[in-house]
């Protein structure tokens, strides 16, 4: 064998075998001291670690933890035998106690009285809230015919005037519509159910009632059973709508109508929309100032209400809309404008 290669080999196991050996070395050393401590090592652990672990029983030759030998357990001193008890004295008889006073019996509070309930404050009317209707009471054949619930669905288009007047005009006739409803299923059981919202493009200001209500008939009613026209413009004289009534025996209900503007009023339309749907179901104007309906301030009169003032319809043209309510309304061009133009219906704010 070449002794270069001898001695190369020697270097290489002398350079790579000796740290082994200390590695080897350190562990066994570490295995041997892991196994001495053991049971210090696994208290440490549990105690102050946290570690879930099984502490190891001590081992007969662990150190004591600081490192020093634990000290032989020095003999007890014998005890001293106890002296004998002397013969205790004779207990002197207890006082007998004093009879303990009887309590006094407690006074019971007397029962708090009950608050009376606070009287609620009645709602106030804001400008925009339409006053409760008056419902008159009915016979036992009109109340059967309240009782036939009846919803209409209403298309309805507003001119150039109205949308400058009331910017959010969709809302508004939203509500108009809402208000109005709400008196007539009160009144007749009739629910008015808004099918459509859309402009109106006529040039209102130069047309008649009457031309006005004409147009209105014409535009397609889609899935609506009524059209209604509402105008921004001012009252022409006495005029607030016109709408096509149908006859006393009649096969159809009116179908269209148009509802002008009251200026200064916040429900502008309201009242005259009333009046315009009762000629729709068959009702008919009260002219007559000495009439007590007209007194009373029915819808369907010419008289002039105060804003403040519930609506409400007389006993006849009530009756006249609850016996027709349920009949069908016209199709499209099968009626003719009937009547003169209808009045105002509310007095002006200013």
């Amino acid at each position: 064998m070449n002794w270069k290669r001898v001695k190369a080999v020697g270097k290489l196991v002398l350079l790579f075998g000796t740290p082994l050996l200390v590695v080897l070395g350190l562990f066994g050393y570490g295995v041997y001291v892991g196994d001495l401590y053991r049971h210090g090592i696994t208290s440490f652990e549990k105690e102050w670690l946290g570690l879930d672990v099984e502490v190891a029983p001590a081992h007969e030759d662990d150190p004591a933890e600081d490192g020093t030998p634990e000290p032989e357990a020095k003999p007890e001193p014998e005890a001293e035998p106890e002296p004998e008890p002397e013969p205790a004295a004779k207990p002197e008889p207890a006082a007998k106690p004093e009879p303990a006073a009887k309590p006094e019996p407690e006074a019971k509070p007397e029962p708090a009285a009950k608050p009376e309930p606070e009287a609620k404050p009645e709602p106030v009317p804001t400008p925009d809230t339409l006053p409760e209707t008056q419902v008159d009471p009915l016979d036992a054949a009109l109340g059967g015919r309240l009782g036939v619930p009846v919803t209409v669905s209403v298309k309805v288009l507003v001119d150039d005037a109205l949308v400058e007047q009331h910017p959010d005009w969709i809302d508004y006739v939203q509500r108009t519509i809402s208000q109005a409803s709400s008196v007539y299923e009160k009144q007749f059981g009739v629910t008015l159910e808004l099918a459509s919202v859309g402009r109106w493009g006529v040039p209102t200001a130069g047309m008649s009632a009457g031309e006005l209500l004409e147009d209105v008939e014409e535009r397609p009613r889609e899935a609506a059973q009524l059209v209604l026209g509402f105008t921004g413009r001012p009252l022409d004289d006495r005029t607030s709508g016109k709408a096509y009534t149908p006859a006393e025996d009649g096969p159809y209900n009116g179908s269209a109508a148009v509802v002008y503007a009251q200026p200064g009023r916040r429900r502008a339309h309201v009242r005259g929309l009333l009046h315009e749907l009762g000629h729709l179901f068959g009702a008919l104007d009260i002219t007559d100032p000495a009439a007590p309906e007209y007194a009373s301030g029915s819808w369907m009169s010419y008289a002039t209400v105060p804003p403040q003032a519930a609506p409400w319809i007389d006993a006849t043209n009530r009756a006249r809309i609850l016996a027709r309510k349920d009949k069908p309304f016209a199709p499209q061009g099968a009626m003719t404008v009937a009547g003169p133009a209808t009045p105002p219906q509310e007095a002006s704010d200013e």
